[in-house]
């Protein structure tokens, strides 16, 4: 059962407002969110913001490198004033705006959807326990609501910095619209921003940024101006830093291999990097920078001068991003833990020593933290924790039939026939179609097959699949979850 808000507050008064007290626990957080009318209508996703790809300088390039397709529309969404009550306490003015692209998108009539809540946006100095900024993910594309929290969680285990999460329910009241209407159970998470590089790195006064809209670490020539729109700025931009990840880019792609092997570490914290690929790959999490190339930071932290890869937006781990390739994804080859190329991943796998450390890692994760006896009991522990507030989301976007099912059961598309039918013909209740997959993975299952293959593989019983780059969508009617 879940702990109650209350006895967690009192917790908190008792230790003080230390960081690591809001996400380490296994309390479901209660935000009671009081937003006007005008303010609803205000943050409503209904425009576009439209961006026009600058193209790549002509240069001396390795042979692979990609080319940065073009920059896609996105949603806009608008910070507003909003009242948050946890615990009996009020916090003021929160800016509050919806989150996220696909989960977003995916979903428009739903009322379940991502938050962001930005404490001091209009009261400045305003903070939640020594946190400006939160981050409430909707459990898209996962019915078990645990694909976040396992796959952070395994990146702690390893000493990987990576946000902390912890399971929270919404309540929304707009005056005349909603009264304290349960939006259902959320997975909070931690804000990559000073606070968390403090925490990790001892410092915050490096450049952060966010690649995305680019498939690769790719150089754009010597001016800042033409990286502004793939290599967002997450920090203050100081023409130093800017310069010196330009050269970081530069060398990952113009340098030899003795170079790069003689040097890497000089720029990049590879041993960290190790750790995070290996939990890529037992997790094949895809949408990252092994996949779609987004979704993770780069940080440099200017106390080991070294640029750190910092993980992001975990809800298609266990193999919940497949582009039509869910029949290869357990057997994922452990030297090709990528669709199509990565330079990073394959530069550093040539170097022997780098490669066993990979390969170590990976042994050390299915032996230990990502053992299927280990997980299983893991699995068990936060779905009896979480399964009250499920069965009381009548917002999810799953049933609680499917949540039940898919933490050791996969999920196929005569599943989601049988949900159709069950719903029948209550027009409020129904709820947006799912995502289009060809399966998703029970976890346990999947931890189970991916470990068995993992250690046919790096005991040479095995060969791995290799992942094709993504092409165009597939026709209609081979599309299951419709």
């Amino acid at each position: 059962m879940p702990k109650s808000g209350i006895t967690f507050f009192l917790l908190l008064t008792i230790l003080g407002s230390a960081i690591a007290d809001v996400f380490e626990s296994d309390y479901i957080l209660e935000f009671w969110i009081t937003i006007t009318p005008q303010n609803w209508e205000k943050m409503q996703p209904m425009r576009f913001n439209q961006f026009r790809p600058e193209p790549p300088p002509n240069a001396n390039d390795r042979p692979f490198r990609p080319s940065p397709p073009p920059i896609m529309a996105e949603l806009d969404t608008a910070y507003v004033p909003t009242d948050i009550r946890f615990d009996g306490r009020i916090w003021k003015d929160v800016g509050v705006r919806f989150k996220g692209n696909s989960s977003l998108k995916s979903m428009p009539s739903s009322l379940k959807k991502p938050f962001k809540f930005d404490f001091d946006r209009f009261i400045e100095g305003q903070d939640f326990f020594g946190y400006q900024k939160l981050n409430f993910s909707n459990g898209f594309k996962d019915p078990s609501f645990l694909r976040e929290k396992l796959a952070y969680h395994l990146f702690q285990k390893l000493d990987v910095p990576a946000p902390r999460t912890v399971f929270a329910k919404l309540y929304l009241t707009v005056d005349g619209v909603y009264d304290q209407e349960y939006l259902g159970l959320y997975t909070m998470i931690e804000q990559v921003d000073r606070v968390f590089l403090v925490d990790h790195f001892g410092n915050d006064d490096g450049l952060l940024v966010k690649p995305d809209r680019i498939p690769d670490l790719i150089p754009l020539g010597g001016r800042w101006k033409n990286y502004e729109q793939r290599y967002t700025l997450k920090s203050r931009k100081k023409d130093s830093d800017t310069g010196r990840l330009i050269s970081f880019l530069e060398f990952l792609y113009k340098s030899d291999d003795a170079q790069f092997a003689e040097q890497i570490e000089r720029y990049f914290n590879v041993d960290s990097f190790l750790k995070l690929m290996a939990i890529n790959t037992v997790l094949v999490n895809l949408d990252s920078y092994f996949g779609t190339g987004h979704n993770y930071y780069l940080y440099h932290d200017t106390y080991t001068d070294q640029y750190n890869m910092i993980p992001w937006d975990l809800n298609e781990a266990f193999g919940n991003f497949q582009q039509g390739q869910a029949n290869r994804l357990l057997d994922m080859d452990i030297n090709h833990p990528s669709i199509g190329r990565r330079m990073l991943v394959e530069r550093l796998l040539i170097i022997e020593d780098y490669r066993f450390e990979y390969y170590r890692n990976l042994q050390a994760l299915i032996d230990i933290e990502f053992h299927p006896e280990t997980m299983a009991l893991e699995i068990d522990r936060l779905a009896n924790l979480i399964q009250e507030a499920v069965v009381a989301d009548q917002h999810k976007q799953f049933s609680t039939r499917m949540f039940e099912q898919s933490l050791s059961e996969d999920l196929s598309p005569r599943d989601q026939g049988r949900r159709k039918r069950q719903r029948g013909g209550n027009r409020r209740n129904r709820r947006p179609p799912p995502p289009m997959l060809d399966v998703i993975f029970g976890l346990k299952t999947f931890v189970e097959r991916r470990v068995e293959s993992i250690d046919s593989q790096l005991n040479g019983r095995r060969t791995g699949k290799i992942l094709e780059p993504m092409r165009r969508p597939r026709p209609k009617e081979q599309r299951p979850f419709q």
